[in-house]
């Protein structure tokens, strides 16, 4: 796998991490009347703090099975669990369209926050969604960018690739709901949600076959 490949496999498949409306996502948009653009990037910042030091846990083992002439096998079951798992995103973000679930619950009380980097830690930290992803879509990425470039040099790839997209997306969002416009629920935020389903279930198809054979 070329690196352009690889990157382009790592942003099309942390579509399912970065847009999925959740607690971080809803906090951010109520913290946005703080700062704007700049309060949705102190809040990627509080991500981060927590983020890097998932994927260097999740690598680890990875590091070990390799070390053990186990990596074949290993690899198979992180692809196919790891394609499982994005068709699963798929079917569940365009249910959630379809049945136009609101969750915006998950804000509550986070407006008495007003620290955005301390916003981004809490509401990442205590998302279990967020490390259900990387144990199980994440770990795919975690364990081909490794057999690509190695590590460490694999995990800063991984990482630089992916991360830009939490803090454009953060940001955007953030400015955007500052500015009074909707930025959810919108016949746009729909369309694009649905178009970015596809991605997942040609990388989840992918993932199966390759561990299939």
């Amino acid at each position: 796998m070329i690196l352009l490949d690889m990157g382009l496999q790592i942003i099309l498949v942390s579509v399912s991490g970065v847009l999925t409306p959740g607690p971080l996502f809803f906090a951010n948009l109520a913290l946005s009347k703080y700062g704007g653009f700049w309060s949705g990037i102190k809040i990627a910042i509080g991500h981060t703090i927590v983020e890097l030091p998932v994927i260097i846990l999740y690598s680890m083992p990875l590091i070990i099975f390799s070390s053990l002439n186990m990596s074949f096998s290993i690899f198979k079951v992180i692809s196919f669990i790891g394609g499982i798992s994005l068709i699963a995103f798929g079917i569940l973000y365009v249910v959630r369209n379809i049945s136009k679930i609101d969750n915006r619950h998950y804000a509550v009380n986070s407006f008495r926050i007003e620290n955005p980097v301390l916003v981004g830690i809490i509401f990442t930290g205590l998302n279990p969604f967020f490390f259900l992803w990387w144990i199980s879509v994440g770990i795919k990425l975690i364990s081909d960018s490794i057999a690509l470039l190695g590590y460490p040099l694999g995990i800063v790839f991984l990482f630089s690739v992916h991360i830009w997209m939490d803090y454009a997306w953060l940001g955007l969002t953030s400015y955007f709901a500052s500015r009074g416009i909707k930025v959810i629920r919108s016949k746009y935020h729909k369309l694009i949600t649905i178009l970015l389903t596809a991605p997942l279930f040609y990388y989840g198809l992918n993932f199966i076959l390759v561990a299939i054979r």
